[in-house]
């Protein structure tokens, strides 16, 4: 008895210390970076019982079942007690040894850690990865992502917490290779982001993990394809896998346009995305090299997880940031599919406008419409999160994972319960619509609250001792933002990959969750599964009253006369009369429509004709505006592209009278509304400014507007005006002719145009 247990003792003990040797060399990249990660040689800890058992049994006191006047028997067994320890506390040392190797925080040099030391551990890494990819060959190809990764899949707190070096090396700015100015400060920052605020700012999980596992694929395709590239060029030039691939060559192989694609990331966002006064810091005032969005969290995340994973580019992370706009601007664009021209369909989006929906502005276009903030608030959300969660083609662009970033920290209003406003509505669209979502926030408000006057995690709020208002934080912000990114990302990774395998027959899903719910059609069953340790069902009684399948598609949406009385009936019946819209991913698979076509050219095309100023990389001076209108002007009076301010937009230089003309001849798709993006301002300039807007199709005048050019604000701001044509618009193989005319004050601007189909 005393030398089964001493077996289980020390059957268990190497057990926990082998995967805490190989936990010490894991790297952080369960998202982007994920797919290196080595499988353990060390014992399967799968079988919850036997582990149990060995626990348990290890766990009672010697001598508790057997004769204790047995003395050669307790003193064989504590000598092989005292040897275990000794074996144990080998490991413990080779334990601290690799994590000391694994990359601390700087060292008193004052340079970055050991970056050879970084590299012998992603070679190490990468072998394994070999290893496993050569056991893979052959198979029925079902190995995904999590297939590389240790069993039980580590969670990204523990990954991240024993990795701080790696991360502190991965966060250097690509434009400070040279001195790494920014290491203490980057360093201190990380100092403050401990793994549990990171932890902190996980706010909630989606409901549908399906795009979770269309993320993990894209990233593993790459992956695969990359790292075979990488190997053939070390074939070809004889080098080892110890010797570095040049950067040069590195690059080229990302480049390849023969390899899978990249992972589409899209941010969504305003001001405060776009780096407005990132600059600012406690390092130094000489920083042209980050400015704006090349200081931005969202470009340094795509630098981030590059540097992270040794230069294997795996995402590419596209920017829709415009100053002043907020998520009611980003509800037209992903409805217009109002995307720069080399964006593709994103697989992953950020909504990033909590503090612009907090904004001055928002409150008091929320007073025009005489609702409350937190109303204006709750009804732009909801209205985003429906327009991205509804497929935009059916089968062939699938709704992308929605992840909401409450990014607010601002000081807009001065009552703090006010402040929360923002927050407490992503955590109900969260909860309500089962999307991803995390709190920049909730991570750092106790130290910004501690001490209002820092201003590394906020913004200036005091200027000489006095308070002011002030919205933008500064650079200590953007770099922490990519660590919870990063870390909200790498958290999708691993829970995905902890969930139990779906054992389900012809089930196309690789995991089992609420998402893919087995279809009971109110089948008894409910459409149970015996995998994964639950039992067969005895099937003795038919068990009434369990849930029947859930309708398809998202919930109806959520208003003050939604009822739990109606709620079911209201769900079903718009599930069904949009079926079409709500195909299951086998559904699809049969009728073919599957496909990995997200370039810009596969995107739906509502609008014939569309611009934003100063969305697109290539609308962002005067010249490129007039060359966008130029094919479709037919006269112009008095109109001409201005850059005010860093506000391009399409204005008056002649006062009243200024007019222009546009035509489109047979259009090829019908056109059912027209959208202007109109800049509305203050002051003696702007007094009595009006546009009068006429649309024809033929002789037929179908719609007609006068839009003011000027508010009461004192302040800029961008309104979307839509008009909605008469009968059915214009048809398809109809001319379109739409006129402008300044009836009004001295000066206008239009900063963008849709022309669409609904």
């Amino acid at each position: 008895m005393h030398r089964g247990r001493s077996a289980c003792l020390m059957r268990t003990v190497s057990i926990l210390s082998g995967i805490a040797v190989f936990l010490s060399g894991v790297f952080i990249a369960l998202l982007i970076s994920t797919a290196h990660l080595a499988h353990p040689d060390a014992h399967d800890v799968s079988s919850g019982s036997s582990l149990r058992s060995a626990l348990i049994e290890g766990a009672e006191p010697l001598g508790a079942r057997g004769d204790a006047t047995s003395n050669a028997k307790l003193q064989e067994l504590q000598s092989s007690l005292e040897e275990e320890r000794r074996r144990t506390k080998e490991l413990e040392e080779k334990v601290s040894q690799l994590q000391k190797n694994g990359g601390g925080l700087p060292t008193s040099s004052g340079t970055a850690s050991d970056t050879s030391v970084e590299g012998t551990l992603r070679e190490r890494l990468m072998q394994s990865f070999d290893t496993q990819r050569d056991k893979m060959h052959g198979s029925d190809g079902t190995h995904d992502l999590c297939s590389i990764l240790p069993n039980p899949t580590p969670t990204t707190l523990s990954l991240w917490s024993h990795h701080l070096g790696h991360v502190f090396n991965a966060t250097k700015h690509s434009a400070d290779e040279e001195e790494y100015i920014f290491h203490d400060f980057t360093a201190l920052l990380l100092h403050f982001m401990t793994p549990d605020r990171l932890q902190r700012s996980v706010k909630t999980l989606p409901l549908d993990w399906t795009p979770v596992e269309r993320s993990l694929d894209v990233l593993h395709r790459r992956l695969k394809a990359v790292h075979a590239e990488v190997d053939a060029y070390r074939q070809k030039k004889g080098l080892t896998a110890d010797d570095p691939i040049p950067s040069e060559e590195m690059k080229n192989i990302n480049k390849n346009p023969k390899l899978p694609r990249k992972l589409n990331i899209l941010v969504m966002g305003g001001s405060v995305t776009m780096g407005v006064v990132c600059h600012i810091n406690p390092v130094t005032t000489q920083t042209g090299k980050y400015s704006r969005r090349n200081c931005a969290w969202p470009g340094r995340v795509a630098t981030f997880f590059s540097q992270l994973f040794g230069g294997y580019e795996l995402i590419e992370l596209h920017t829709l940031a415009l100053g002043g706009t907020n998520t009611e601007s980003g509800i037209t664009m992903w409805d217009y599919s109002l995307l720069p021209g080399d964006v593709p369909y994103p697989d992953i989006v950020i909504n990033a406008y909590a503090t612009n929906d907090m904004h001055y502005n928002s409150v008091q276009a929320a007073m025009s419409r005489n609702i409350s903030l937190a109303e204006s608030v709750m009804q732009l959300s909801q209205a985003f999160v429906r327009q991205v969660l509804t497929p935009k083609r059916g089968c062939r662009h699938a709704p992308p994972l929605l992840l909401y970033l409450d990014d607010y920290l601002g000081n807009e209003q001065n009552e703090v319960l006010q402040t929360l406003i923002s927050s407490q509505t992503i955590n109900l669209m969260s909860g309500y619509y089962g999307i991803a979502s995390m709190s920049y926030g909730d991570a750092v408000r106790d130290m910004v609250y501690g001490d209002t006057k820092e201003w590394w995690f906020s913004s200036h709020w005091y200027e000489e001792g006095a308070y002011q208002r002030a919205v933008h934080p500064h650079m200590g912000m953007h770099i922490s933002m990519v660590w919870i990114v990063a870390f909200n990302l790498m958290n999708l990774a691993t829970t995905y990959c902890s969930l139990p395998p779906s054992n389900r027959l012809n089930s196309l899903h690789r995991r089992h969750h609420a998402g893919i719910e087995g279809q009971s059609q109110g089948v008894w069953d409910y459409g149970y599964q015996s995998a994964n340790g639950l039992p067969t069902l005895r099937a003795t009684k038919k068990l009434e009253g369990g849930p029947k399948e859930k309708p398809r598609g998202i919930p109806p949406p959520l208003t003050a006369d939604l009822s739990l009385e109606h709620i079911t009936q209201r769900w079903r019946d718009d599930s069904e009369s949009n079926a079409h819209k709500w195909s299951t991913l086998k559904e699809c698979m049969d009728k073919g429509h599957i496909d990995d076509d997200v370039g810009p050219k596969s995107l739906p095309k509502p609008c014939i004709y569309s611009w934003v100023s100063n969305l697109e990389r290539r609308l962002d001076n005067p010249k490129r505006l007039t060359d966008k209108l130029k094919p479709f002007m037919t006269s112009n009076e008095g109109w001409s592209a201005a850059d005010d301010n860093g506000k391009l937009g399409w204005v008056p230089s002649s006062g009243v009278g200024s007019k222009f003309t546009m035509e489109w001849k047979k259009i090829q798709q019908p056109v059912r509304a027209v959208t202007w993006m109109i800049m509305r301002s203050y002051g003696e300039k702007w007094e009595g400014s009006k546009l009068k807007v006429d649309v024809w199709s033929g002789a037929t005048l179908l719609a007609s507007e006068e839009i003011a050019g000027t508010h009461e604000k004192k302040t800029s701001e961008t309104y979307n005006i839509k008009m909605r044509l008469e009968e059915e618009g214009v048809a398809v193989g109809s001319d379109l002719k739409i006129s402008f005319d300044l009836i009004g004050g001295s000066t206008f601007k239009i900063s963008g145009m849709a022309i669409c189909d609904h």
